[in-house]
């Protein structure tokens, strides 16, 4: 009696001891494992530079800010596509002295000292395409097409007159960027702009308002989240 309860404990043991590395799961249910991280995400981003814009008749400072979305695949270092949404601001002031009295404007007859200020808002819908070209430096390509506000100011002793003119604006560009970390990074670029020629009220100045064909050099800085 004694050898047979022995050996009763004994296989028990045995059998305990091999299941004691089991990881136990009630029966008739499955592990799920967790589903693999997206290999593609959209992600917000935000930013803004400073150029030149250099035109015929323009040499001034240029200003953006801009926000978008991107989508990025890991397993594609070649395939970002980003859209955003930008807004520019660049002026022009210019000294002039009339000595008589000149048909400076349509309907406005000007002379002596006159200061003159012509502002430009470009605000744009943006596609940029980027890749990557070694380590943390990419290169990137893309066009954007929208809308420019073109604000004209002329004022003297003798008169003050105002005109504004709303016109096409697009423009093609291409750059590098380089990432700080993953949620900063700053680029350089140029831009070719496209732009109507406004109509100032057939003020003889309109044509400096005119961008066309202009080369826009810039740097700016972005912020991923």
């Amino acid at each position: 009696m004694k050898t047979t309860t022995i050996s009763l404990l004994a296989g028990l043991t045995l059998v305990t001891a091999a299941q004691a590395g089991e990881s136990y799961s009630p029966k008739g249910k499955t592990i799920i494992a967790p589903p693999p991280a997206p290999s593609c995400l959209w992600t917000w981003f935000a930013g803004g530079s400073y150029g030149k814009m250099d035109a015929d008749h323009w040499d001034e400072d240029i200003y953006t800010l801009h926000l978008g979305i991107e989508r990025t695949c890991v397993s594609n270092p070649c395939g970002s596509h980003a859209f955003f949404l930008e807004v520019g601001y660049t002026e022009k002031d210019e000294d002039l002295f009339i000595p008589t009295s000149t048909n400076l404007t349509n309907g406005f007859d000007q002379y002596g000292n006159i200061d003159m200020e012509w502002e430009i808002i470009p605000i744009t819908l943006n596609y940029k395409f980027e890749c990557n070209l070694t380590g943390n430096l990419n290169w990137y390509v893309g066009a954007g097409a929208g809308i420019a506000l073109v604000d004209f100011e002329a004022s003297s002793s003798y008169d003050n007159v105002d005109f504004d003119d709303t016109v096409f604006y697009a423009h093609i560009f291409a750059g590098l960027t380089y990432n700080v970390s993953e949620s900063f990074e700053i680029y350089a670029g140029a831009r070719y702009v496209i732009m109507d020629n406004p109509d100032l009220s057939g003020t003889v100045y309109d044509e400096v308002a005119d961008l066309d064909g202009g080369i826009h050099y810039e740097l700016g800085a972005r912020f991923n989240f």
